[in-house]
């Protein structure tokens, strides 16, 4: 049996139970996993968990935390990462997460990359939502909240930014102009489309939903990621 075989049993099972995917009714990590499960034609049940009802769902889950995708065999899978590279290998063309080390090796690189970007962003979103951790007051309680925020929030998108879009536009260059490794799709695009797209949501305040023009190349990628026909199609399919 192949790993892509042993995927796809993993995730339909013997077709009687369905896979069930848990998450808020937002995109957030969890995104990436429903488009990559999509792509790979493997139907599952999308679960939303109201914000409301979280508390008391929270003990219920493995790690006290959101997504978890349980298989028809009952085994729960609690990290997105895990999730969207299960999901990647499901691909019965072989193309999300391919099985050559080489191809590989570069998706994984630019998984690292889009793992970077969120790392470097974390502390401009989280000292909104958790500034006590950065040792400042409560939010409520701390009178320059605002103007601390807005200055790490416009100093990333200044600095740090036009840095990371830089190395995303030469790769899309050096591997031959369509996606980030290559002429396919794989899940290393889908997680890029996520990560990228989000700055320009107006999700986070202080960073303009027009912060990506500057870069003609990304945004051309962008539309290219999107466009591709099986994440056109989950994107119609939600739509709906």
């Amino acid at each position: 049996m192949s790993s892509t075989e042993a995927a796809r049993k993993l995730l339909l099972g013997d077709g009687t139970t369905p896979l069930k995917l848990e998450y808020f009714a937002i995109e957030g990590v969890a995104e990436q996993v429903r488009i990559a499960l999509a792509i790979a034609n493997v139907p599952f049940d999308d679960i939303t968990v109201p914000f409301g009802e979280w508390q008391t769902k929270k003990p219920t889950t493995k790690y006290g935390q959101l997504p978890e995708l349980t298989l028809p065999n009952g085994t729960i899978i609690t990290e997105s990462m895990a999730m969207f590279r299960l999901a990647g290998e499901a691909d019965p063309e072989g193309k999300l997460y391919p099985s050559d080390i080489a191809k590989r090796l570069k998706v994984e690189e630019v998984l690292g990359l889009v793992s970077d970007v969120g790392r470097a962003w974390r502390p401009a979103i989280y000292i909104g939502m958790r500034p006590q951790v950065f040792g400042h007051p409560p939010k409520g309680e701390w009178a320059e909240s605002d103007a601390v925020i807005k200055k790490v929030r416009s100093t990333f998108i200044k600095e740090e930014l036009p840095r990371f879009m830089g190395y995303f536009a030469d790769l899309i260059k050096e591997n031959g102009g369509k996606f980030l490794t290559g002429d396919d799709l794989t899940i290393a695009d889908i997680a890029a489309y996520q990560q990228i797209t989000y700055f320009s949501r107006g999700i986070a305040d202080y960073v303009p939903k027009d912060c990506l023009e500057p870069y003609p190349e990304v945004l051309a990628y962008l539309g290219r990621v999107v466009g591709h026909s099986k994440v056109a199609a989950y994107k119609a399919s939600k739509a709906k």
